[in-house]
């Protein structure tokens, strides 16, 4: 019983970014919001320096990841060792909150910047 709980969710979150196609913006949203909640998030150096200098905390970037909209078409990309870039949007505190990421091939957000809008 436990093995087949197990094995449904590596199934589950092995599938989650698919490798053949650039997912769409909605395709996208589900991708983030499912990762999200998995707590599949990486940050860069980058984003924890703009995050510090910004005054924004990682519960508002992991609201807008769980929460926000998806607000331009995901494309590839090949830093950090490839995936997807994508922005999502979530007004919180009266602003609007952005955050940049790439979904990983390896089946997690990484973090690229954030700011307010």
């Amino acid at each position: 019983f436990i093995y087949s709980l197990i094995k449904r969710f590596v199934v589950e979150v092995m599938e989650i970014i698919p490798l053949e196609k650039v997912p769409t913006k909605q395709e996208a949203q589900v991708i983030i919001r499912q990762l999200a909640k998995l707590d599949k998030i990486s940050w860069t150096l980058h984003s924890k320096q703009r995050m510090s200098e910004r005054n924004i905390i990682m519960s508002a970037v992991k609201n807008c990841l769980e929460k926000g909209t998806v607000v331009e078409e995901p494309y590839r990309v090949y830093e950090y060792g490839g995936g997807y870039r994508a922005t999502v949007e979530k007004q919180t505190a009266g602003k609007f909150l952005q955050v940049v990421l790439t979904l990983k091939y390896t089946q997690r957000l990484l973090i690229i910047t954030t700011m307010w809008d």
